[in-house]
C-alpha cells in the first residue's frame, strides 16, 4: 500500500527525528529507540505473448499480414487511450467543488497538527534542558506517531479501493475519525470500512466514527 502526499511529508520527518535522537543518543551513551517506515513498494511485471508465424507463406503474405497487425494494434492502442482518458475524466468531475475544498482544507489541517507533534517532540529531544526520562517518553512517542501516520496512509488506501474517491482517516487517542465523500455510504459499507480501521490501525469498532460530505 502507497502512502498519501501528506503521509509521505510527515513520515519523512518523522523519520529524520528520529535519526535525529539516534545520533543524539548514540554519543551521550545511551541506546535509541529507532522509528522506522516500514513502507514497502510493490512492483509487477507482465509477460508478453508469443505468436508462431507458418513459414511457407510468401514473404508479401508475411507483409500485408504485419501491416494489418501493426494497424491494428495502433488503432487499439488509440482506443484504449481514449477510454482511459474518458474513465480518467469522468472520476475526475464526479466531486463537486465544495467537496474537493473541503477534503483539501481537512488534509492541510491534518498535516498542520502532525508537524506541530514533529516539531514538540523535536524540541522536547533537542533541548539540554530535558530529563532524560522526558527524551525517552518523546522517542516512544515519535515511534508511535510514525505507526499512526502508517496506519492512516493503509487505511485511507484500502478504503479507496473499495470504491471511494475520496477518504480522510485521523486516529487519536485510540479512537478513529473517517470522513468518506458522499453516495457510497450504506449500512454495508460502513460495516467494511470499520473492519478496515479495526484491522489495520487495531481501533474497537465503538471508537470508529464515519461521517460522509
Amino acid at each position: 500500500m502507497t502512502f498519501g502526499k501528506r503521509q509521505v511529508v510527515i513520515a519523512a520527518m518523522v523519520v529524520a527525528l528520529g535519526a535525529a535522537v539516534y545520533l543524539n543518543w548514540q554519543f551521550s551513551g545511551n541506546n535509541p529507540v529507532e522509528v522506522t517506515d516500514s513502507s514497502s513498494v510493490s512492483s509487477t511485471k507482465q509477460l508478453g505473448q508469443t505468436t508462431y508465424v507458418n513459414t511457407e507463406i510468401s514473404d508479401e503474405e508475411v507483409s500485408v499480414s504485419s501491416d494489418k497487425s501493426s494497424n491494428s494494434s495502433q488503432s487499439s492502442k488509440t482506443e484504449n487511450s481514449s477510454d482511459k482518458t474518458a474513465a480518467s475524466s469522468e472520476v475526475s468531475s464526479s466531486l463537486t467543488k465544495e467537496q474537493s475544498d473541503f477534503f483539501a482544507g481537512e488534509r492541510e489541517k491534518c498535516d498542520k497538527n502532525r508537524e506541530k507533534s514533529v516539531e514538540s517532540l523535536s524540541e522536547i529531544i533537542e533541548s539540554a534542558s530535558s530529563s532524560e526520562s522526558a527524551k525517552q517518553e518523546a522517542v516512544k512517542s515519535a515511534e508511535k506517531l510514525a505507526q499512526t501516520i502508517k496506519a492512516e496512509g493503509d487505511i485511507e488506501t484500502e478504503i479507496k479501493s473499495k470504491g471511494f474517491e475520496e477518504c480522510i482517516v485521523s486516529i487519536n487517542n485510540n479512537a478513529c475519525t473517517v470522513i468518506v465523500n458522499k453516495g457510497m455510504l450504506t449500512d454495508a459499507t460502513a460495516i467494511t470500512v470499520k473492519d478496515i480501521v479495526n484491522r489495520q490501525g487495531n481501533i474497537e469498532f465503538d471508537k470508529i466514527t464515519i461521517t460522509e460530505v
